[in-house]
């Protein structure tokens, strides 16, 4: 009796998407060509795994085989369906070649059609090969890139303005990756780790990592493109009167003067002080906020009143 795609993984049919995931990349990591040179039988272990693997990690290729299980079409199919279910095989013409008769099907075309529809347009299954039907024989798989794999990382606002080195885990901590923040990356930004990703099936490329980098919130500044923004808080009285005060930058303290009778919420601009990535230089805004007091002294309201006046 032929393996189905659960036996060859050593997985229940029940089994969730992490354990099918978590039980195909243990196998694949043991029986990999590229740690068993020359080995055939592991070799053709690996192409077993990977094919089955194709098929129950898509929803719909999974439903589409649990329904054969099922129904019988080609119930025990494991990586190459048995001839005992449900096919006749037989030599006609003369010429060697080998046809296959299905009951209910008219001509291969039909059958062609059949098998189309229920393996997404590959009549030889979910492994990416295809069975050539006229000449009886399996082509050989074409060498395909890995899965990409895509995660997230935090980094604070300062590893994102000026670079950093951080380490990833990957397999519950067993390996880390050292991942390299470039310098003025932005919330949302992408790093690839090139060959990180799932093993290549059939000697192709492994499958990279993607990273969106999430740039958590500084206290005192924010961004904008290259432009940075802060705040600076005087009372009301400065704001009549004005005043200097002092500022940092990103790299600096300036002392900034804040005019007489400037209003709340003023973008004051200190150009050429924010970052400069990709050949533009960016520039700091200050934001004036304006204190108001919550209590005042008679004195101090009887000089609000007669100013009113």
């Amino acid at each position: 009796m032929a393996k189905t795609y659960y036996d060859i993984l050593g997985v229940s049919e029940t089994a969730s998407p992490d354990e099918i995931k978590k039980q195909f990349r243990k196998l694949a990591k043991k029986y990999h060509p590229d740690r068993n040179k020359g080995d055939k039988t592991a070799e053709a272990t690996f192409k077993e795994l990977s094919e089955a693997y194709d098929t129950l990690s898509d929803p719909k290729k999974k439903t589409e085989y649990d329904q054969m299980l099922k129904y019988g079409a080609f119930a025990n199919a494991g990586p190459y369906a048995s001839a005992d279910h449900g096919f006749d095989w037989s030599q006609f013409g003369g010429n060697g070649s080998t046809r296959v008769h299905v009951e209910g099907f008219d001509n291969i075309d039909d059958l062609g059609e059949l098998l189309d529809s229920l393996f997404g347009g590959r009549a030889g299954g979910p492994t990416g090969s295809r069975f050539d039907f006229n000449m009886g024989r399996s082509q050989e798989n074409q060498p395909r890139k890995g899965r990409d794999v895509e995660t997230e990382l935090s980094v604070s606002f300062w590893e994102a303005i000026s670079g950093a080195e951080r380490l990833l885990s990957r397999g519950r901590g067993r390996e880390r990756l050292k991942v390299r923040i470039p310098a003025g990356i932005e919330d949302g930004g992408r790093i690839r780790l090139t060959g990180q990703g799932e093993p290549g099936l059939y000697g192709g490329p492994n499958g990279d990592i993607l990273i969106t980098v999430r740039v958590m919130a500084d206290p005192v500044f924010s961004r904008k493109g290259n432009d940075i923004y802060t705040l600076v808080e005087i009372p009301f009285t400065e704001a009549i009167l004005g005043c200097k005060k002092t500022i940092s930058t990103l790299t600096k303290s300036v002392s900034l003067t804040i005019p007489p009778g400037t209003q709340p919420g003023t973008l004051m601009r200190l150009k050429g002080q924010g970052l400069a990535v990709g050949g533009d230089q960016g520039d700091l805004y200050v934001e004036v906020k304006v204190t108001i007091p919550k209590r005042l002294s008679e004195k101090q309201r009887k000089m609000m009143e007669e100013w009113e006046k």
